[in-house]
């Protein structure tokens, strides 16, 4: 088996992260795997053969890059997530405030529900005890930690800067109470209570103070 995926790479600098350039059918992949699971594909019944026909490659190509349809579908959604989430983090920058930096994030999620709905189902995943999720665990060490996980420290350390240093557990405090809150509104996002923008809005604002107050609370503890 192949496991060049990449055209090119390159390392990380300061807070930037890699770029890395995909070969062309292993990024079809990645896409089919994705859009099939926005069509409602179950993941553990996905073939590889479906997978394949909506990338529009022979299943034969595929297996020159993948073991099996385990390792396609683990990288696929940490690719497809890792993009969603680089792309989230960028818009964060053009934000002067953690309000805005949040709510940035938060729209960021209604207006891609799909991607989304992509993060919910790599938390679900890692919750189960199926073969594919025991291989999503292993394909995820090779692509670091949790995206989600990252944004919400590279915002917190964006806005941080010029300010005290946080304790170790202060900050780990503050990320896993973001990445929360933030993962709660990608569910709600499917209620039918937050279909319209006024509810949806309201919710974003109790949201964005919540965490406002939340941080101030815990510089000064």
């Amino acid at each position: 088996m192949n496991k060049e995926y990449v055209l090119s790479k390159e390392e990380p600098s300061g807070s930037e992260s890699s770029k890395i350039e995909y070969l062309p059918k292993v990024r079809a992949i990645y896409q089919a795997v994705f859009q099939l699971l926005v069509e409602g594909a179950d993941i553990n019944s996905l073939t590889v053969s479906e997978i394949t026909k909506k990338a529009g490659i022979g299943k034969g190509t595929a297996y020159e890059y993948f073991s099996d349809k385990e390792e396609m579908i683990g990288r696929a959604i940490c690719y497809n997530v890792e993009v969603f989430c680089q792309k989230i983090y960028e818009g964060t920058r053009n934000e002067k405030n953690l309000y805005d930096k949040i709510n940035y994030v938060l729209l960021a999620m209604e207006r891609k529900v799909p991607d989304a709905n992509c993060i919910l189902r790599l938390i679900h995943i890692i919750s189960e005890n199926s073969v594919t999720s025991s291989r999503f665990k292993e394909e995820q060490k090779l692509f670091g930690e949790m995206p989600v996980v990252g944004v919400v420290k590279r915002v917190l350390d964006d806005v941080q800067k010029g300010r005290e240093v946080l304790s170790e557990e202060k900050s780990a405090y503050l990320v896993m109470s973001l990445y929360s809150r933030i993962l709660g509104y990608g569910m709600l996002l499917n209620d039918e209570r937050y279909s319209k923008a006024p509810e949806r809005e309201a919710m974003r604002a109790l949201i964005c103070r919540g965490i406002c107050k939340e941080v101030e609370e815990i510089e000064t503890l």
